[in-house]
């Protein structure tokens, strides 16, 4: 099928803007915008909310994320008339699988994305024994929506052999789209010297920030900036309160975080879960040098591992770091300079990918399977309850 006459309609629980997944598919919309006859993306907004966006309530442990209900009838009619060619969807979640039943019912294909280790995640907060049950049910959902749809894409290579045990029928490895502030923002050049150190993204547990607070605490000659909310931001607080070298600057803009990060030199992502790591990607593309800890899935792309300085087994975040300001400034530079090569490259291949991925998608005859009644019926009634 000719990928500009294709018509896709993303149905997204992550709120716009809040976390990478989130982020992701905003800024892939915006891109395929030019490329497809039409696109639409239902997403939950704390600014501005979207008209399928129904009543909300707080996830426990976290006051920054709120779980968002689906308004089923406003969605349907969007379907109606949109008639799209494909519904793409980002695995377990309320609205996800709204949309997944909806595609099921109507015969329209679906693609189904696989950007979270949910196994690790439900064990790093609520332990092994809970994270057993927890982890079950939301793998065995996996299974439903892998095995009814059509096409899933995965955002690492280590991932596409998960999808495929979970019945994934033709997974594709696709890129990570950058946001144009990050591309199009005229560059600021890379200072000589390392000064300033940064961190973007959630204040959470997968992030491992606690790291990167001990990385301040012990190096006092640089500075060090967080931008970022999450349930972990008292603990981010307390740290600058006892530190004059560490800033905290709460949840920012694309434009601020373009400012901050061209404000430093290194950016670091310390995290112990991460499927990709898009900040890492951001910030590449600004030209600027970048660690990685070995669990961040962007460094099973080769063409971009070779911009990135990956922690090794044996070092901490300050190794690393000294690592990388022992080189001369001349070597910095020229690894900076192909980073943002490698990280444009990766902008415009995730597009072109995604492009091809969901015109193939679009031809393929729907699986007949739809979601176990009992789970609809749950969905339909905590929906119309919170509508």
């Amino acid at each position: 099928m000719d990928t500009k006459t294709l018509r896709v309609l993303f149905v997204v629980d992550a709120i716009k803007g809040r976390n990478g997944v989130g982020a992701y598919f905003q800024d892939l919309v915006s891109h395929l915008e030019d490329r497809v006859e039409r696109v639409e993306l239902v997403q939950p907004c704390l600014q501005d909310p979207h008209p399928c966006q129904g009543a909300s309530m707080p996830i426990p442990g976290d006051p920054t994320q709120r779980l968002f209900f689906p308004r089923i009838r406003e969605l349907s009619a969007l379907v109606w008339e949109m008639k799209p060619h494909v519904i793409v969807i980002p695995g377990p979640g309320i609205f996800s699988m709204i949309g997944y039943w909806i595609a099921r019912k109507w015969g329209i294909p679906v693609c189904v994305t696989f950007q979270t280790d949910y196994n690790r995640l439900v064990e790093l907060y609520w332990g092994k024994r809970l994270a057993k049950l927890a982890g079950g049910f939301l793998n065995w959902i996996n299974r439903t929506l892998f095995q009814g749809s059509e096409t899933a894409a995965t955002i690492c290579e280590s991932m596409i052999a998960q999808a495929r045990e979970a019945g994934a029928r033709n997974p594709q490895l696709v890129g990570t789209p950058l946001a144009r502030e990050f591309v199009q923002t005229p560059l600021q050049p890379l200072a000589d010297d390392v000064n300033k150190v940064c961190y973007v993204g959630r204040l959470a547990a997968e992030k491992n920030i606690e790291s990167f607070l001990e990385l301040a605490a012990a190096r006092p000659d640089l500075e060090f900036h967080v931008a970022g909310d999450g349930p972990l931001r008292a603990k981010v607080d307390q740290a600058c309160d006892r530190l004059s070298n560490l800033h905290c600057h709460g949840w920012c803009t694309r434009e601020q975080v373009v400012a901050l990060v061209d404000q430093c030199e290194v950016l670091v992502l310390p995290s112990s879960v991460e499927a990709f790591g898009t900040v890492a990607l951001e910030a590449m593309a600004r030209q600027r040098l970048v660690i990685t800890t070995p669990a961040c899935g962007i460094n099973e792309w080769p063409a971009l591992a070779r911009g990135l300085w990956v922690m090794q087994p044996d070092e901490t975040l300050s190794d690393t770091l000294d690592r990388l300001a022992r080189l001369t400034s001349d070597e910095r530079q020229a690894k900076a300079a192909s980073a943002r090569e490698a990280a444009l490259a990766m902008n415009n291949h995730a597009i072109e990918h995604w492009g091809s991925v969901l015109a193939h998608c679009a031809t393929l005859k729907p699986r007949a399977a739809s979601l176990p009644s009992p789970t609809l019926a749950l969905l339909r009634r905590l929906s119309s309850h919170h509508a």
